[in-house]
C-alpha cells in the first residue's frame, strides 16, 4: 500500500513560519500529500515543587495546542487539508529528528528562507 507523501512543518515563533506554512500547504494540496504540524516545548527540569512544574507544562502545552490550532485552521482555509497535530517535550534538534524517524511517509521538512543573510533559527539548528 503507497503511503502519501507528508511534509513536516515545525511551528516556532520564527518569522519564516508563515512562509513555510504556506509553501507545505501548496506542496502538499498539489501533490495530494498530509501536512504535520510540531511544536516542542522546552523540556522541564526536575524541580521540588512537583506540582509547579506540572501547571507550567501544562500551561506551555495548552500554548502549544493552541498555537497549531491556530496554523492548522490556516493550513484548512488555504487548501482544505486538516494537518496532523503533535506537541513534544524535549530538545528541539532530537524531537525533530524522533518525528522524522518514527513515520515513513514524512518526506519533507519545510524550512523556509530568512529574509536576511543570516539563515533562520531551525536551520542554525539543524546545522
Amino acid at each position: 500500500m503507497k503511503h502519501r507523501s507528508k511534509f513536516l512543518v515545525i511551528v516556532d515563533d520564527s518569522v519564516e513560519l508563515s512562509v513555510a506554512i504556506r509553501f507545505a500547504a501548496q506542496r502538499a494540496r498539489s501533490t495530494k500529500g498530509g501536512i504535520i504540524l510540531l511544536n516542542i516545548i522546552e523540556q522541564f527540569d526536575p524541580q521540588q515543587w512537583q506540582s509547579v512544574e506540572e501547571i507550567i507544562r501544562q500551561e506551555a502545552t495548552d500554548k502549544a495546542q493552541a498555537k497549531l490550532q491556530r496554523w492548522s485552521k490556516v493550513i484548512n482555509d488555504l487548501v482544505d487539508i486538516v494537518p496532523e497535530v503533535i506537541v513534544k517535550e524535549g530538545v528541539p534538534s532530537e524531537k525533530i529528528i524522533e518525528t522524522l524517524e518514527s513515520d515513513d511517509a514524512i518526506r519533507f521538512l519545510v524550512l523556509a528562507a530568512a529574509d536576511s543573510d543570516q539563515p533562520g533559527p531551525l536551520v542554525t539548528l539543524l546545522a
